[in-house]
């Protein structure tokens, strides 16, 4: 899904008849581009949905947007795979491939805010180097709500990684032969 343009080349190996299915739809509707015919979108959507397995191992959303924003970023095939790197670095540190679902949300969100951090940073730098103060003005707004966002997408984690860790509490009322209840937790 990453690579569009290799149309001969299978998006999912080969062998069953779901991903000869998965990689037949996936090519004609990235051929045909914007104007599709009409149910193949939802065979797609159907076809993933009951077997996601079929999806290339690590796909996301989060990781097309990410794959998108880097190529836009740069036309230099060295600066895309060391920012690539970068991000399976990133990916890495965080515990991603060993990670529940509800915290590889939150780490695809932190990742995607930190990539564009970064991509912004330099583009403020060259913001900066310009006489233009509502470019400048722009940009820092746009560094401000991206780290906003980034710090908000961390917060979240942490707490998601704190409730998971808290042991269930339970309370347990016991009756005393004198009539007096006891409380234990």
């Amino acid at each position: 899904m990453e690579n569009q343009g290799t149309q001969n080349k299978a998006i999912v190996p080969l062998g069953t008849k779901t991903a000869k299915e998965f990689n037949r739809l996936y090519d004609k509707l990235n051929k045909v581009g914007k104007k599709p015919k009409k149910g193949d979108i939802p065979k797609l959507r159907q076809l993933v949905a009951q077997h996601p397995e079929i999806l290339p191992v690590g796909w996301t959303l989060h990781e097309t947007v990410r794959s998108e924003m880097i190529e836009a970023a740069t036309a230099d095939g060295a600066n895309k795979a060391l920012m690539l790197g970068e991000v399976d670095r990133w990916l890495k540190e965080l515990g991603y491939e060993s990670a529940p679902a509800l915290e590889r949300i939150h780490m695809d969100s932190i990742l995607t805010c930190r990539l564009r951090l970064v991509l912004l940073e330099t583009r403020h730098n060259a913001a900066m180097k310009s006489d233009s103060t509502s470019f400048i003005e722009h940009n820092d707004r746009m560094l401000n709500s991206t780290s906003h966002r980034l710090n908000k997408a961390v917060e979240s984690l942490a707490r998601i990684r704190l409730l998971a860790t808290r042991a269930p509490v339970f309370q347990v009322n016991v009756a005393t032969n004198g009539g007096q209840q006891v409380n234990l937790a």
